[in-house]
């Protein structure tokens, strides 16, 4: 279990950047990125 978490996300050809961090629970119930709502719900990686 953590307190918290970041999202780290690579596109191709670019290098890795942190989407968004902060307390876990938030991230996971309410991501405040679009592209960390997508991948807590499973629509990409």
């Amino acid at each position: 279990m953590s307190q918290q978490c970041a999202f780290f996300l690579a596109e191709q050809g670019t290098p890795g950047v942190i989407v968004e961090s902060g307390p876990t629970k938030r991230i996971f119930e309410a991501p405040s990125d679009e592209r960390t709502a997508d991948y807590v719900h499973g629509r990409f990686g």
